[in-house]
């Protein structure tokens, strides 16, 4: 009998501690970088950029959106959902994760703000 109420509490307690971690991950702050900063050693992290969007181009599935800080520019793609309401010079904030794609580096964005 206390088998089951110690394996019960066990399970309790690793799911709890499972949903901590991924709520602590989903809010932890992501300090802004500068575009220039951004290197292969990051990739796979999320990183926090900001910037003037200087091109913005529609494929089928995604829009790929290129914007520009005061040391350089990067790729950022955009999986549709929804239209995308935006226009260039519009100055905006990102966080997503940094990948590389043909040798060159981009953003798989998560989250954006004008």
């Amino acid at each position: 009998m206390q088998d089951k109420v110690l394996f019960k509490v066990s399970l309790i307690i690793s799911v709890m501690g499972t949903f901590l971690v991924l709520l602590i991950l989903e809010y932890s702050e992501v300090k802004l970088t500068e575009i220039n900063s951004l290197g292969k050693n990051q990739l796979e992290t999320r990183v926090k950029v900001q910037g003037a969007i200087v091109s913005i181009k529609e494929t089928p599935g995604l829009y790929i959106l290129t914007i520009k800080d005061t040391s350089a520019t990067i790729p950022l793609v955009i999986f549709k959902e929804d239209t995308l309401a935006l226009e260039k010079n519009t100055q905006v904030e990102v966080i997503g994760k940094l990948t590389e794609y043909k040798k060159e580096l981009e953003i798989i964005v998560e989250k954006i703000k004008i």
